[in-house]
């Protein structure tokens, strides 16, 4: 559990950070630079500035899976914050799930994203 809260706060640590600033510190996606095609993380960075911002309809048209990682995210942290849960040495999540929703992502991205079109 321990990698996985650092990678939850380095990404909550930098959501913040990119909220403040008036353009994004995160360089462009280097799939969508060289060949047009989104990736299927193209739009999270977006998604969670406009989460953080407080705006929800923008960070579901940039990418729906950002809003979901981001709550993902904090019940990860709220889960440690608790005592009984801080026990917990791993989480474990299907790999078939894992690749359903890259998937998923990647078929919204190229399909139904408006930001790519």
């Amino acid at each position: 559990m321990a990698p996985l809260r650092w990678i939850v706060v380095g990404c909550v640590g930098l959501a913040v950070v990119g909220m403040v600033l008036p353009f994004s510190p995160i360089p462009p996606c280097p799939l969508l630079t060289v060949t047009g095609v989104p990736c299927p993380l193209c739009g999270m960075t977006r998604s969670a500035r406009s989460l953080f911002r407080f705006d929800l309809s923008a960070a579901l048209r940039y990418q729906p899976f950002g809003v979901a990682a981001c709550v993902g995210g904090a019940v990860i942290l709220a889960m440690w914050a608790f005592p009984k849960t801080r026990a917990m040495n791993s989480i474990r999540v299907p790999a078939a799930l894992v690749i359903g929703l890259f998937a998923a992502s990647w078929i919204w991205n190229i399909a139904f994203n408006p930001t790519f079109a």
